[in-house]
């Protein structure tokens, strides 16, 4: 087990997530671990970074934040969002066939 002092972003960080949430722990530069849970739309995988919006500056522009896939412990994003993401993925797939088939 890790003992590794955990940092929370947000102060409302609830095992069960409301439904339109993503939480996502990574280790820091300085091996703490970090929580940050936010909106499933500002939470992003792109090459092999997990990218979230982590704040706003001063000038109420977004912050965010890259963390390279290494670093994530793990993501947990509420069930409808993922139900709603394989349903679209089946849908398209769904919608290849059909085209080869034709």
């Amino acid at each position: 087990m890790d003992a590794t002092p955990m940092a929370d972003i947000d102060t409302d960080t609830e095992s069960d997530l409301e439904l339109g949430k993503a939480s996502i722990v990574y280790e820091t530069a300085t091996g703490d671990l970090e929580r940050a849970t936010v909106d499933n739309d500002r939470i992003a995988y792109f090459q092999d970074h997990w990218l979230f919006a982590y704040g706003t500056d001063e000038d109420g522009n977004n912050v965010v934040r890259r963390v390279p896939k290494e670093r994530v412990r793990y993501v947990e994003r509420s069930v409808e969002e993922i139900e709603e993401t394989f349903e679209s993925g089946i849908e398209k797939a769904k919608g290849k066939l059909e085209e080869i088939r034709d």
